[in-house]
C-alpha cells in the first residue's frame, strides 16, 4: 500500500505549479450545492465504526474541491474576480469544516489532541457572534446549540447524539 500511496504522491508532484492534473473520477451533480453534504456524510461514515465507504465519501467530496477550484481558475482568466473569489470561499470554507471535524475525530484518549473540540465551538461562537455576520434566528440557533454543547456535555470522541 505504501508503495501506491508513494506513486500518486510522485505523480502530483510532479505536476508542481505549472499544470494541475485534472483525472476527474468521482464527478457526480453539483459540486456547489453538494459539497458540504458530501463532506458531512464522510465524515458520519468516518464516526462510524462499520461504515465501509468512508475513504470514497472523502474522495468524492475531494473532487469537489478540486472542481471548484479549477472552476474559480477559469472564472479568475476571464476576468470574473467576484465569482472566483465566492468559489474560493466555498473551498476554503469546506477546508475548514474537514480540519475542524478531524481535530474533532482525533480527539480519542489514545491519540494527540492539539485542540480540544469546546476551542473550536468557542471560536464559532466568537465568529458568529461577531460584526462580520448579520443577526439572524438561524444563527441564534446555532450559537444556542454550541453553548448547550459546550455546558451540558463532555466533549470527547464517541459522544453518541
Amino acid at each position: 500500500m505504501n508503495s501506491l500511496i508513494r506513486c500518486i504522491l510522485d505523480f502530483y508532484n510532479l505536476q508542481r505549479m505549472e499544470n494541475p492534473a485534472v483525472l476527474e473520477r468521482m464527478k457526480e451533480g453539483n459540486s456547489e450545492e453538494w459539497i458540504m453534504d458530501r463532506l458531512g456524510r464522510a465524515i458520519f461514515n468516518d464516526c462510524d465504526k462499520e461504515a465501509k465507504a468512508t475513504y470514497s465519501r472523502y474522495a468524492i467530496w475531494g473532487e469537489d474541491i478540486r472542481s471548484l477550484t479549477l472552476k474559480a481558475r477559469n472564472e479568475m482568466r476571464q476576468g470574473n474576480c467576484e465569482r472566483a473569489g465566492k468559489l474560493l470561499n466555498i473551498v476554503i470554507n469546506s477546508m475548514g469544516a474537514f480540519i475542524d471535524a478531524q481535530v474533532m475525530l482525533s480527539n480519542k484518549a489514545e491519540n494527540i489532541s492539539f485542540i480540544e473540540p469546546a476551542e473550536i465551538l468557542e471560536s464559532y461562537i466568537e465568529a458568529l457572534n461577531s460584526n462580520d455576520f448579520k443577526e439572524s434566528a438561524e444563527i441564534d440557533s446555532v450559537v444556542k446549540r454550541m453553548e448547550e454543547l459546550i455546558k451540558d456535555k463532555p466533549l470527547f470522541y464517541g459522544i453518541e447524539d
